[in-house]
C-alpha cells in the first residue's frame, strides 16, 4: 500500500516536470494518475499452522525462498502453501525466486504432501514436515543428511529487547554485518505485513501478508509476530513513526 503511493506521487512529479512551465493546472491534473487502491487483505490461512514430525532431520526451505540440493542437484524454493483445515500443501518449484518460478519457463514444480517422496535431480527425499513457514525434505540417502540451521554464527545477531526484534518498515536490519538481514518491505490493512530475510549462506525467506500470531523462521531460530504498527506511512529512517513489526522470539528452529 505504501509502496504504491509513493509510485503515484514519483510519477505526479514526473508528469508535472514533463509540462514544463506552460502546462495548465488543469492539463497537469488531467495528466496525474489517479491513487491506487490498497491490496485487498487475504483470506486468513484455515490452518493447521504445521503437519509432520516437527524434530524431522533435514533441509529447511523457508517460505518464499530455497535452498541448494546436495551434489549440484539445483535449487528448490517454497512456492505456495495451501491448507483446508485438516492438513497442509505446499507447492515446491525449481526456481530461486517467485519472479524465475513460472511454468512453461523450463522449471518443474511439485505440488507435495506431508509423507510423499519427492526426486529431484537423481536425489530421493521424504517430505517429513510442510508448515506455514518451512517445508522439511529429509535425504532418504541418511549419508547426506543435513542438520536444520544452526542459529547465527553471530549471536549478537539480532539484538533483542526483552525477547523481542523490532524491524522498522524500509529499514533493512543487518547490524554487525552479520550473515543475514531482514526487512519489512510493505505493511498493509488487516494489518498485515511482508518481511524478506536474505542471507549469505541459504536461500532466505519471503512471508508475504504476515499476521500477529503467525509463526517465521529465520537465522536458525523460530519467531512469533507479535506487533504490526502500521505508522504514519513515511518511509524515513529517522522517522519514529514509519511503521514497525515486533517478532518475539520462540526458540531454535529444530530439527
Amino acid at each position: 500500500m505504501k509502496t504504491l503511493r509513493l509510485a503515484a506521487a514519483a510519477g505526479c512529479v514526473l508528469l508535472a516536470a514533463a509540462c514544463g512551465p506552460s502546462g495548465t493546472k488543469a492539463e497537469q491534473a488531467t495528466q496525474s494518475p489517479s491513487p491506487s487502491a490498497p491490496r485487498p487483505v487475504p483470506a486468513a490461512d484455515k490452518g493447521p499452522e504445521c503437519v509432520g514430525d516437527p524434530a524431522a532431520k533435514g533441509l529447511h526451505v523457508l517460505r518464499g525462498g530455497y535452498v541448494q540440493l546436495p551434489g549440484g542437484a539445483g535449487p528448490v524454493l517454497y512456492k505456495e502453501a495451501g491448507a483446508d483445515g485438516t492438513t497442509r500443501t505446499a507447492v515446491l518449484t525449481n526456481g530461486t525466486t517467485t519472479g524465475t518460478a513460472q511454468a512453461g519457463n523450463g522449471t518443474e514444480t511439485w505440488p507435495v504432501v506431508q509423507g510423499q517422496t519427492l526426486t529431484v535431480g537423481g536425489g530421493a527425499y521424504t517430505v517429513s514436515q510442510i508448515c506455514t513457514y518451512r517445508v522439511v525434505l529429509t535425504p532418504k540417502d541418511q549419508k547426506t543428511v543435513t542438520e536444520a540451521p544452526k542459529p547465527s554464527s553471530e549471536p549478537t545477531w539480532p539484538s533483542l529487547n526483552e525477547g523481542r526484534f523490532r524491524l522498522r518498515w524500509h529499514v533493512p536490519n543487518n547490524e554487525y554485518n552479520g550473515q543475514y538481514s531482514a526487512v519489512v518491505t510493505e505493511i498493509n490493512p488487516g494489518p498485515t505485513a511482508d518481511i524478506n530475510i536474505a542471507s549469505r549462506d541459504v536461500g532466505g525467506a519471503i512471508y508475504r501478508d504476515a499476521r500477529i500470531g503467525d509463526t517465521l523462521e529465520f537465522a536458525g531460530r523460530l519467531w512469533k509476530v507479535s506487533v504490526i504498527d502500521v505508522g504514519d506511512g513515511n518511509p524515513d529512517g529517522s522517522n519514529p513513526n514509519s511503521g514497525y513489526v515486533d517478532l518475539q522470539l520462540i526458540g531454535p528452529s529444530g530439527g
